[in-house]
């Protein structure tokens, strides 16, 4: 996976990573990246924010941090999404995707 066509903006909070959710999916994977975005695949039907949830709880299993760390900064009832993950910088966030 390359990297470096992944949009991350780094700010004193942490990093930000742009996101395309694929709900309704058989289980929890990153299946690439494209336009920017890290496309991933969610088991949990897009109802009641529970894509987002489970998305949130995903990224915080691949990034080895707690759910606590990483916040929706938009995209609540969308498939295009903008998650914060605190504590982190665009280097490390580069590092874990690309071991993946």
């Amino acid at each position: 996976m390359n990297t470096e066509e992944l949009t991350l903006r780094e700010s004193p909070d942490g990093v930000s990573i742009s996101v395309r959710a694929l709900p309704r999916a058989g289980r929890n994977k990153i299946q690439g990246i494209h336009d920017g975005c890290l496309k991933i695949a969610i088991a949990a039907a897009p109802v009641e924010g529970e894509a987002t949830r489970q998305c949130l709880r995903f990224l915080a299993e691949v990034f080895e941090v707690s759910a606590s760390r990483i916040v929706l900064l938009s995209g609540a009832q969308s498939r295009s999404k903008v998650f914060r993950i605190s504590g982190m910088d665009v280097t490390e966030c580069r590092r874990i995707i690309d071991r993946l």
